[in-house]
């Protein structure tokens, strides 16, 4: 993709620069004085169970449906290609009233930021920037939540002997970014699995669960001895369908046999069920000063058995710091009872939001001309590269646009059409405005 990206710049005849980690900046001259425009060429790659997609190889298959553009087994990629393409569009445009542009696009943001943190800050000249990583249009995003994953492991035991195994499956959930939908309440097919098993009495085999540390886990697999007894599990099925009414339309739990493995002794086993059901998840405290905000939170996000060891990834948010490593010490604490082995990433941080800023101000004035009303103003419980971009940078004035965009993180992911052509219409009217 980078080379793509600097491809697109020779081809416009712009200069561009790469570094080791495969960031890329191109700069447009233009009057007055310049702006920094910044996206990430990353996505997260997920697909439906049943896609024959391989999405290490296989193209992304879009369609357009009433407007918007999808893609129906797989995740589409507008998070946040579709604010590379306006970024590579503006770079092209010959329109003469824009300003100098300094064009960050940056690599590996989905697994924890990494490009942010990684390219090198001298390429940066201006400290103004607009990154284009939000997913509603007519909304200005002036803060975000800090970060940082936790990792537990397990040490197992197995059987020497294999023994007939069922796999029960946890299917069909909506997921989605932990950061942007945790507040929905939705259900973590980690924990509904973990805890059938568990208030069943069940052996584990196997776990799997969760693919990536910045989705709720939409899947999880637990492969039991034995036959699993339809009459007590059914009652199970009925009550998590009734919990989480009103948010997850598709809930499904089913059985089929499995081929014969090693399991997990009684005492591994439940040590690890114990320690998927002790784990936090979801919502830890709301904001007390911005109302409907989440301030900290965390997302079971990965749970797997790989030969005698099982490995599982928290993802911590908050905007405050003291809150983040407050939940993160407690999901050690937890890990450390169960007996595991505990590794702590160096996290990312927050985005305090400054209400004054100037860039903010004249936003809302090309918003307002653009869309007709007055733009929404928030602060978002999810990681943003401006955190680490304004903490390595210094002194940036800095907000967060984009068009219409949902589902993301998940198949079925979109992105509304007409919105991508007026945002960029309002886009363009605010770097006017900062010429």
């Amino acid at each position: 993709v980078a080379d793509y990206v600097q491809g697109q710049a020779a081809a416009m005849g712009l200069e561009s620069r790469r570094d080791r980690a495969g960031n890329v900046l191109i700069v447009r001259p233009g009057v007055g004085k310049g702006v920094v425009l910044q996206a990430h060429l990353d996505m997260v790659a997920d697909k439906t169970p049943d896609s024959p997609s391989d999405p290490a190889v296989d193209p992304v298959s879009a369609v357009l449906r009433d407007g918007w553009l999808m893609s129906e087994t797989t995740t589409l990629g507008a998070d946040n290609g579709i604010g590379v393409a306006i970024m590579l569009a503006l770079l092209g445009s010959g329109s003469r009233t824009l300003p100098p542009l300094e064009c960050l696009f940056t690599v590996d943001e989905e697994r924890g930021l990494v490009g942010a943190k990684s390219f090198p800050t001298e390429w940066l000249g201006y400290r103004r920037m607009i990154n284009l990583d939000s997913e509603e249009e007519n909304s200005i995003c002036i803060g975000c939540a800090g970060g940082r994953d936790v990792g537990l492991f397990l040490n197992l035991e197995r059987e020497a002997r294999p023994a007939e195994v069922s796999m029960l499956r946890v299917e069909g959930l909506n997921g989605g970014h932990s950061g942007m939908e945790i507040h929905r309440g939705g259900a973590n097919a980690i924990r509904l699995a973990a805890g059938i098993c568990a208030r069943l009495g069940l052996r584990l085999a196997d776990f799997s669960g969760g693919t990536k540390h910045n989705a709720i886990p939409r899947e999880a697999m637990a492969a039991v001895v034995g036959e699993v007894d339809p009459m007590r599990l059914e009652p199970m099925i009925t009550a998590v369908r009734d919990e989480f009414s009103g948010v997850e339309k598709g809930i499904s739990i089913t059985v089929e046999p499995g081929e014969p493995r090693r399991p997990l002794t009684a005492e591994s086993s439940a040590r690890l069920l114990n320690l998927l059901s002790a784990l936090p998840h979801g919502v830890s405290s709301m904001s007390p000063s911005v109302p409907g905000l989440v301030q900290t939170s965390c997302n079971l996000a990965i749970a797997a058995v790989e030969g005698d060891r099982a490995a599982v990834t928290m993802s911590v948010r908050s905007s405050l710091d003291s809150s983040r490593d407050e939940l993160t010490d407690r999901i050690l604490a937890v890990g450390r009872l169960a007996g595991c082995d505990t590794q702590t990433g160096e996290g990312y941080p927050g985005w305090k939001p400054d209400p004054a800023s100037p860039l903010l101000a004249l936003a809302r004035r090309a918003c307002r001309e653009v869309f007709g009303s007055e733009p929404t103003v928030e602060a978002i419980h999810a990681g943003l590269e401006c955190g680490v971009i304004g903490k390595r940078v210094g002194g940036m004035d800095m907000i967060s646009i984009g068009p219409d965009i949902r589902d993301v993180h998940v198949p079925g992911e979109r992105v509304r059409v007409e919105s991508v052509a007026s945002f960029t219409r309002m886009l363009t009217v605010l770097l006017e405005s900062l010429a």
